[in-house]
Formats: C-alpha cells, structure tokens, sequence
C-alpha cells in the first residue's frame, strides 16, 4: 500500500512505496524489527519539526503510520513535548488512543514529557478511562516523574488517585519512590488513600526505604500508620536508616482532636466529593483546615 506519491516524494528511493498494512494499520517495512523502521513522519514528530511535518503529510503519508513495535507520529510529538506538531496530527485526525507494543499512548508519553498543555490538548481527543491506561497509566507516569501539574490536571479529569497497578503500585506509592515531595503532597491534598501502595507495602513502606524524609513527614500529618507491617512483616520503622526518619517515626503521633476530626471528615467524603466540602455549614477557617488549604 503505497501511502507516498513518488512525484511528489521529498525522500529519496528507499522512502517510496514502503508502507504496507500490517495488523490493521500501515507500517513501515524497511529493516522491520530494528529503530530503523520509523519513518521521517517520526523523526519530524519527535524533534518538533512543524513544517516537514507539514510537508511529509501533505504528499499523502498517512498521519498514524506506525513501527512493527506500535510507535505513531502522534506517541512520539507527545514524548518529546511538541504542542504545536501534536495538535496538527491531532487536527488531521491521529488517534488519540493508539497504544505501542509496550503499552504507550500518547497521553502516557506526554505526562513522561511533563507538559501539561499538551496533555490538556489530547484529553480532547481521549478518556482518562480509556482501558490502554490500565497497562501503562499516564498518572503513574507523573507521579514518577514529579510532573505534578499533569497529575492534577488527570485527577480533574476524573482519573483514580487510588488506582493501583501490580507492579508499579498507586500513583501516591511512585511518587515516594522517587521522592516527589509536591507531587506526594498534591495527591494527598486530592484526596488519594494514605494507606494504598503496591500490595500491603504502604506509601510511608516506600518514602522511608528511599529516605524520603519529607514525604514522611506529609504521609503522617495525612494520617499515615507508622506501625503496619508489610508483606514481608515489616514496619516503616524497621526499614529506616536514616536516623532523622527513626526519630519521626518514633515520635509520630498521638493526633490532636482536631487532626482526627479532619482526618474523620476527609475519609467520609472520599477523594471524588472532596470539592464538595465547602456545601458544609461550617466557618471558612474549618472548611480552609479540612482542605490543608
């Protein structure tokens, strides 16, 4: 299936009439199973190249071309950050939802790149439930990389604070990992379950093995249990080395009344009603402590 004209082919030769259907979508052949098989839609794409991005679309190639491994155009403008080349493949009708060998969609490379206008862009053309967004989840991209904005931007859009994958954990649980402190404590103020990290390993589980003392300070003023073992039989305080860490664990706690009333009013409400804590009749200054605002 030839998806380039060669009178107007701006490439050489070996670009024309390579481009086969395979699997239902149109691939590049050449050297197939190796990097080489991206085409220069691609490599456009992924360096922002807006007007041979242009060009090559124009002479017919088709806008979701993709590798033998699933990469788009549209999965590698958004891995590279590129607004103004996603939105024209976007414009010329990409999908939105195509989903990489390894998972990868498009809104999971651009929450890894951390731009949210762009993110912003593509959840016009997508659902943060789409089901690709259970294998490679966009918002534990995010989260892994302390792209807090992108996170929150998903959580508005109505994406689980508490979805938990097997290997990766909850959102909440990658960002202790790579110790995002904004991002833990953005998480939290929405309203993700202090308590939910990958299996019975808790987020505190994750912060204190890192030595994440500052995540460990804002799991436990969140209500975090500094003495729940993990599968391993483990306590947060058993894992610390860290002799500041050890001392924040041990002294944690008791809660103030009015750190239990909050912590109280916050788990009735739940993640998704938490914006709707203002409808309570109660004094700005309450409503401002039970958002930590």
């Amino acid at each position: 299936m030839a998806a380039a004209h060669a009178e107007v082919c701006v490439w050489n030769e070996p670009w024309q009439q390579v481009f086969q259907v395979y699997g239902g979508r149109v691939c590049n052949t050449l050297m197939e199973g190796s990097l080489a098989d991206r085409t220069p839609l691609h490599d456009a794409a992924l360096h922002g190249r807006l007007l041979p991005l242009k060009k090559l679309l124009s002479q017919g190639i088709h806008v979701d071309v993709v590798t033998l491994d699933g990469i788009t155009p549209l999965h590698e403008a958004s891995l590279g950050g590129h607004f103004a080349c996603a939105k024209l493949l976007l414009e010329l009708g990409a999908d939105a939802n195509a989903m990489s060998v390894s998972g990868a969609t498009p809104i999971f490379n651009a929450c890894f790149s951390g731009n949210t206008a762009l993110l912003r862009l593509l959840l016009k053309y997508s659902s943060v439930h789409h089901p690709a967004h259970l294998r490679s989840s966009p918002i534990h991209a995010a989260a892994k990389q302390g792209h807090t904005a992108c996170v929150e931007l998903l959580l508005s859009y109505g994406m689980d604070a508490d979805l938990e994958l097997e290997e990766a954990g909850t959102p909440l649980y990658c960002a202790c990992e790579t110790r995002s402190t904004e991002c833990v404590q953005s998480l939290l103020i929405s309203g993700a379950d202090v308590q939910c990290g990958r299996g019975l390993d808790t987020p505190l589980h994750a912060a204190v093995r890192v030595g994440g003392a500052k995540e460990v300070v804002l799991l436990l003023e969140h209500g975090a249990d500094g003495k729940c073992r993990n599968s391993e039989g483990m306590t947060p305080l058993d894992l610390a080395t860290d002799d500041s860490i050890q001392h924040l664990l041990q002294t944690a706690g008791p809660w103030s009344l009015s750190q239990m009333s909050r912590l109280s009013i916050r788990r009735s409400l739940g993640q998704k009603r938490l914006n709707r804590a203002r409808v309570l009749q109660l004094p700005q200054i309450l409503h401002n402590y039970i958002l930590y605002q």
